[in-house]
């Protein structure tokens, strides 16, 4: 996270679907979804084959193990059951009406997972990029689904969801229904994304690529602990004016004498021009020299700075003393997925590499 605001945020990245489905599943913690695909073509991962892999899902919930639960519903009724509501009642009495309002337990299949499901269906089905023959199935699927409810989908509503002993099964489809909302709410604007590809800006790449890298590290290797650490100003003075310090991702080695901090930062263009000569943007290198200088007493501690690939391939190393040094990476968002998951993974073990 920067202390420096970076208004030059504001170049677009075009990135295959398929790696940034690879993004989301490790940034939302469900990179088994990677792993079950590992027989597919990459180049074969589009948003209609993330949409047909939900319909697959979707199929087999509707027709064999669809979860039902009791569902309380308050609603007017002639025939008094369960519980009166008073208060909502009272028009009702006061008009001499024969009505009652009551609150029910109703065993339903109107619970959150089958609503997310059948929102996610109804939201492929409506999307006229999306082939018409998996659009017809989504329609179909919806059709058998008139007991559940429709629902506004949002971040927050996938957060909330919760899986028990006998609703596990619909892990996989709520994976899948929450990276095909995601990859409509990054997009720069909706529709500007094609069936291979999405524009994402700047800001919203950075956020998704710190989660990423954040879990990707946690969950991929085992020698270092991740974390993302607040760190306080070695400054006597009134430490409430100066700005906040917390990495995107530190890893302490599990000997105690290693520490990686790394931070992402993702520019349409990762050079900054002065006269005619190009050199790396000044506050990103001031902002982690800072985060090492605010280190412990490591044997030895690196910075790395991640920028996107934008034609010249950069992988650079800085050398302070025989602790400290820097280093200054690229990664290339449209290569095949096994590469950059390998080029990660070089970047922790640089030193045993060298």
């Amino acid at each position: 996270m920067a202390f420096w605001k970076d208004d030059e945020m504001d170049g677009l990245f075009k990135v295959p679907i398929r790696n940034l489905f690879c993004l989301l599943s490790y940034a939302n913690e469900m990179p088994e979804l990677i792993n079950s695909l590992n027989a597919v073509d990459q180049d074969l991962i589009t948003y209609d084959f993330l949409a047909s892999q939900f319909l697959k899902e979707a199929e087999t919930l509707i027709h064999h193990r669809l979860v039902k639960d009791y569902v309380t519903r308050v609603s007017p009724t002639k025939n008094l059951g369960g519980r009166m509501v008073m208060t909502e009642s009272m028009p009702y009495i006061i008009f001499k009406m024969p009505v009652v309002v009551c609150e029910k337990d109703q065993y339903s299949a109107n619970i959150m997972l089958n609503q997310v499901m059948k929102s996610t269906l109804k939201n492929i089905h409506v999307n006229r990029l999306i082939r018409e023959d998996i659009r017809k199935k989504s329609f179909i699927l919806l059709e058998a689904m008139n007991e559940t409810e429709a629902m506004k989908l949002t971040r927050g509503i996938f957060s909330r969801i919760q899986f028990g002993r006998h609703t596990v099964h619909y892990k996989r489809m709520i994976h899948l229904a929450r990276l095909l909302h995601e990859l409509v709410l990054l997009s720069h604007k909706q529709g500007d994304w094609s069936l291979f590809s999405a524009e994402l800006d700047e800001r919203s790449l950075n956020h998704l690529f710190e989660k990423f890298l954040f879990n990707f590290y946690r969950i991929e290797q085992n020698e270092y602990r991740v974390a993302s650490e607040i760190l306080h100003w070695r400054l006597v003075g009134n430490k409430e004016l100066l700005p906040s310090m917390q990495t995107d991702v530190s890893l302490t080695h599990k000997n105690g004498h290693e520490k990686i901090i790394i931070d992402a930062k993702f520019y349409k263009y990762i050079f900054q021009e002065n006269y005619g000569k190009s050199s790396f943007r000044s506050h990103n290198l001031y902002q982690l020299f800072t985060y090492l200088m605010h280190q412990p007493s490591y044997p030895q501690i690196r910075g790395v700075l991640i920028y996107p690939y934008n034609g010249k391939e950069v992988d650079e190393v800085y050398q302070w003393d025989e602790r400290i040094k820097m280093q200054v990476v690229t990664i290339n968002l449209e290569d095949s997925w096994n590469r950059i998951y390998e080029n990660l993974l070089k970047i922790v073990m640089l030193d045993k590499a060298r």
